[in-house]
């Protein structure tokens, strides 16, 4: 029952008995739990070996004894609310990530996030080179006219972003920007449907730019991350590759952030 594809070069046989269990009582639907005969039936480990499991992990209330079995216990629990604080949105989770992206392709990696009805960049990592993204940390940008804007705008409900275009002021920051509600709700399920938001040119003249959610362990949107190319450098190749490391990149993210989503 392992949940990855990793497997331990020395693995400890009680250990993994020991988790398999913890993950057969998971499953059940029941607050009464699992019966020892039950488990068995799923596991086939033999009910002595089972029974003696669950007496230590009993010790440790990492299982409650019911009147129908076993169930989980809240030493599990109190376990996991440590996991949280220690895997937060922070430069230790992705600053090494934007970093590798920034290397990969020499342009400018965001990441923002979003603050009363703006996206804040609370970190940037830029190229060697001249021609580079002129958005600095700390930049508040619009949600309609960014890709990293549009990637939030998409998490909302049709009411919300009829709100949201109802108390702003919107302002067509190129040709491109997109200021109409009716082109907006189209650009939100295109969004939604590819995986990724496209700024082109909407936002700056002559950039272009392409956004990923970052998601967190209750499946929210935490953070979007973005490539911005400027329009010279810019090609459909180009785009294609850095979306599918963008989005590999922003798994790692999330995975990191305890997303268990696909």
């Amino acid at each position: 029952m392992l949940i990855n594809n990793y497997k331990p070069k020395y693995p400890v046989q009680t250990l993994e008995k020991s988790i398999d269990i913890l993950l057969c009582l998971k499953e059940s639907i029941s607050p009464e739990g699992m019966s020892i005969a039950e488990i068995n039936e799923k596991l086939n480990l033999g009910k002595s070996v089972i029974h003696r499991i669950l007496d230590t992990l009993y010790a440790y209330r990492f299982v409650e004894k019911t009147s129908e079995g076993y169930r989980l216990g809240w030493g599990l629990y109190d376990i996991a609310q440590v996991i949280p604080e220690n895997h937060h949105l922070s430069e230790t989770g992705y600053k090494k990530i934007m970093e590798r992206l920034c290397s990969h392709f020499k342009e400018t990696v965001n990441l923002g996030v979003y603050s009363n009805g703006e996206v804040v960049i609370i970190c940037k990592i830029e190229p060697d080179r001249r021609l580079r993204s002129s958005v600095v940390v700390g930049e508040r940008e619009p949600l309609y006219a960014t890709a990293l804007g549009k990637q939030f705008l998409a998490s909302f409900t049709k009411e919300e972003v009829k709100a949201y275009f109802e108390s702003f002021q919107f302002e067509r920051l190129t040709e491109n920007t997109i200021v109409k509600l009716d082109e907006m709700y189209a650009e939100l399920r295109k969004v939604k449907s590819q995986g990724y938001a496209l700024d082109d040119e909407e936002y700056c003249e002559g950039l272009i730019c392409m956004a990923v959610p970052v998601y967190d362990f209750q499946g929210k949107i935490t953070a979007a991350m973005s490539v911005s190319v400027p329009k010279g450098r810019y090609t459909e190749e180009k785009k294609d590759d850095i979306i599918k490391v963008l989005k590999e990149a922003a798994i790692e993210l999330s995975d990191f952030l305890g997303y268990q989503g696909i």
